[in-house]
């Protein structure tokens, strides 16, 4: 059973990828949906949005979700989203519980 499904979601983890220093990590999991993350090291090049505007770049590691272009990976990425920024701890169950079953649904953890 997902660790979800336990009532634990992480509200807070990575949302699919990383680009940690080189060497830094040697494995992680999606903060999304709890898989193994693919990894590709000494990546040259950009790791946020403001470096790649300023043409900037360096070595690093990229972690990628496998899963990370399915459409019920970036539904679950908007939930998480929408509970982080809601006051109502009753609006954060229900979107819990919907976070809990799309998991389920795609056989994820």
């Amino acid at each position: 059973m997902a660790e979800e499904a336990k009532g634990k979601v992480n509200w807070f983890g990575n949302q699919g990828w990383l680009c940690p220093e080189q060497g830094k990590m040697k494995t992680a999991d999606c903060g999304i949906c709890g898989s193994p993350m693919n990894v590709k090291r000494n990546v040259l090049g950009p790791t946020s949005w403001i470096e790649s505007m300023g043409r900037g770049e360096h070595l690093h590691d990229s972690f990628t979700c496998p899963n990370f272009e399915e459409d019920w990976h970036e539904k679950i990425v908007k939930l998480k989203s929408e509970a982080r920024n809601t006051a109502s701890d009753k609006i954060k169950k229900i979107l819990e519980e919907e976070v809990i079953e799309i998991l389920e649904a795609n056989a994820v953890r």
